[in-house]
Formats: structure tokens, sequence, C-alpha cells
């Protein structure tokens, strides 16, 4: 049997103490890493935060022009509504005031297609769907809506289109 000299012995222990350093220091890393890694979630959270301080203070602010603007749109509205005029073509816009279509909305079904006729449905195989523009025309040409449907009279509108400002006139 050979004996473990004191040189092997020493170099042993330092061998095992050298290890535990090196797993010390490893896990000192994989500690590093979990304290960067919660850093960077902890500015992105801070990011959210201001981002939604800069939002709720853009909303507040374009709340009070959006305001603006609609107030500024029922005066030019009430504008060429007095004129009796149905489009007002000025140099930054133009003011339009239009009919929208009537539409009809099929409000009993069962009604409706017990009293449909063939230019008012629409038939799929396997199914078969009220055809609405039809339904439309049949009201025009004989001035009645059918049984299970409402018609829903086309309203004025009043539209704004602003026309573009070119930036040449700067010098």
């Amino acid at each position: 049997m050979q004996d473990v000299s004191f040189i092997d012995e020493l170099l042993q222990e330092a061998e095992s103490k050298e290890m535990q350093l090196t797993l010390a220091h490893y896990d000192l890393v994989v500690a590093e890493v979990g304290k960067l890694t919660n850093q960077i979630e902890d500015v992105f959270r801070e990011a959210d935060r201001e981002v939604q301080i800069i939002n709720d203070w853009a909303i507040n602010k374009n709340a009070k022009a959006q305001e603006r603007i609609e107030y500024l749109k029922m005066k030019l509205e009430k504008y060429i509504r007095e004129q009796e005029r149905k489009t007002l073509d000025l140099p930054n816009g133009i003011l339009k005031i239009r009919k929208k279509p009537d539409k009809v909305e099929v409000k009993d079904l069962d009604l409706f297609l017990q009293n449909a006729n063939e230019d008012m449905i629409t038939v799929i195989p396997e199914s078969i769907k009220p055809n609405l523009s039809g339904i439309k025309s049949v009201i025009k040409m004989s001035g009645r809506i059918p049984k299970g449907v409402e018609l829903i009279e086309g309203q004025e509108e009043f539209s704004l289109k602003l026309k573009e400002v070119s930036n040449d006139t700067k010098s």
C-alpha cells in the first residue's frame, strides 16, 4: 500500500478548496445574471409607466382640441344649412350636406318570409336570407313596407373635407 505523502495531501486539499471556490464563483455569476434580469424587467416596467403617463397626457390634451373641433364643425354645419346649400367650396376645405341612403332592417324574419316575394329574398342552397336592396326596391316601387321589415330613412349628414395646405409659402 502506498502512503499518501504530505505534499499529495496538500495538493488534494488545495484542489478541493479550488473546486469549492470555483463553484462559489459560478454561483455568484448566476446570482449576477438574476440581478441583471430583474434590473431589465424593472426598466421595462418603468418605461411602461412613463408611456402610460405620456398617453394619458396626450389624450387629455387632445380631448380639449377635439371638443373645439366639434364646436367649430357645428358652427360650419349651421352656416351651410342657413345658406340652404348642399356644398360650399372654401379655400381651406369643402363643406357638404348629403343625405345618407335609406336602410331596411328585417325585425321579424318569419313574418317577413311569410309575406315576401321573390324580389325580396335571395335563395342560396340550404339557406334563405333577405335581399335588402331588393326590399328597398319593392318599397320604392310600391310605397308599402313589407311586414316584419322596418324602414330606416337616411338622415342628412354634414361633412368637412380639409384641403391639403402646401408648405411652399415658407421662404
